[in-house]
C-alpha cells in the first residue's frame, strides 16, 4: 500500500472545515447547503415518523403514548422545525426550478433572502400557533 492512498485524517478534517467554512462563500452556495442539510433532515424525518407510527400496532397504549409523545414540548419545538425544514427546502427548490428556466438569474441573492424571509416568517407564525 502507497502513501498516497491512506486516508490522512488531517485533509479530511480541513475538507469538512472548508465545507462548513461560510467565508469567501456566495449566497448560492449557501443555499445549496442548507437545501442539501433540510433535505437529510427530512429524510431522516420520514423513517423516524415510519417507527413512530410502528407504535400503533401496540393497540390503545401504543396511540396512548404516541399522543403523550405528540404534546410534550421538545415535540412541538421539533414540529416547529420541520416546518421550517420543508418551508425552506420547498421555496429553495422553487426558486432553483425558477433559475432552471431562467427566472431571477440575475437576482440569485435576492431571491435567496425572500426564501429565508419568507421561511422565517411562516416557521414564527407556525411556532407560535404550536406552541403558544
Amino acid at each position: 500500500m502507497t502513501a498516497t492512498s491512506t486516508p490522512r485524517p488531517v485533509g479530511m478534517v480541513r475538507r469538512l472545515a472548508y465545507w462548513i467554512e461560510p467565508r469567501w462563500r456566495d449566497t448560492g452556495c449557501l443555499a445549496f447547503a442548507l437545501n442539501r442539510l433540510t433535505g437529510h433532515l427530512l429524510i431522516l424525518y420520514l423513517v423516524l415518523h415510519l417507527v413512530v407510527l410502528s407504535q400503533l400496532l401496540d393497540g390503545p397504549e401504543g396511540w396512548d403514548r404516541l399522543l403523550s409523545l405528540f404534546g410534550s414540548r421538545p415535540f412541538l419545538v421539533g414540529d416547529t422545525l420541520l416546518i421550517a425544514a420543508v418551508v425552506f427546502h420547498g421555496l429553495n427548490g422553487l426558486r432553483v426550478a425558477a433559475l432552471t428556466f431562467g427566472v431571477g438569474a440575475r437576482h440569485t441573492t435576492a431571491l435567496i433572502v425572500l426564501v429565508l424571509v419568507v421561511t422565517t416568517i411562516l416557521a414564527a407564525l407556525a411556532g407560535w400557533a404550536i406552541l403558544g
